[in-house]
């Protein structure tokens, strides 16, 4: 079972997340906006991150690039969620998300991008 950190904004969007990742075994923490993200990320030592793109108070994809800059979060695995259209999977890659999911997330999706980082 694998702590998993969701950074979103969205309440109805964390619930789901949370209540997907139970629904597979894994345990879920939740942050809001990026001050929070970061708050968690400190003393919940997350084996991965779910991190929306769009926050009210940061960017998503700063947050990323600061995370990927540190060397103790340098190869936590993050995946990268939005509601964009059309996706910024590219923007997400560079900058250094290992993982890309666009809202609505099923769990299907969820499971097998987990899977695929080896988060188990």
């Amino acid at each position: 079972m694998a702590k998993i950190l969701i950074i979103d904004d969205e309440p109805m969007t964390t619930e789901m997340l949370t209540t997907f990742l139970r629904i597979i075994g894994h345990t879920a923490v939740e942050a809001f906006n990026g001050r929070q993200g970061w708050d968690k990320l400190a003393y919940e030592a997350p084996d991965a991150l779910l991190l929306d793109i769009m926050l009210p108070d940061e960017n998503g994809l700063d947050i990323c690039r600061d995370l990927r800059a540190a060397p103790e979060t340098a190869n936590l695995p993050i995946i990268m969620i939005s509601a964009h259209s059309p996706p910024m999977i590219a923007e997400a890659q560079a900058a250094g998300a290992n993982d890309y999911l666009s809202k609505p997330i099923s769990l299907a999706d969820l499971k097998t991008a987990l899977s695929a980082l080896g988060v188990t």
